[in-house]
């Protein structure tokens, strides 16, 4: 009987978590205003606030060759 209560239990707070994690921004800034710790986001790519999604990672292409277009030629 204890096992059943503490799986739901663990469940029930993995179904919170997501449901947490999924919020949009807007719904986590107003549950800022209840509790400050329920306003910060779970982990970084889940908002567009701090911008640091949009940068492109840096020295993943060498010199000179960003942006330049790729040709493939057929085998004869």
């Amino acid at each position: 009987m204890t096992q059943t209560w503490m799986v739901g239990l663990l469940v029930g707070l993995a179904g919170l978590y997501s449901v947490w994690y999924l919020l949009p921004t807007a719904a986590r800034k107003r549950l800022g205003r209840w509790n400050r710790w329920l306003a910060s986001a779970p982990a970084c790519g889940s908002c567009s606030e701090c911008g640091n999604c949009a940068k492109p990672p840096a020295g993943n292409s060498p010199p000179g060759v960003a942006g330049q277009a790729l040709t493939f030629h057929k085998k004869p």
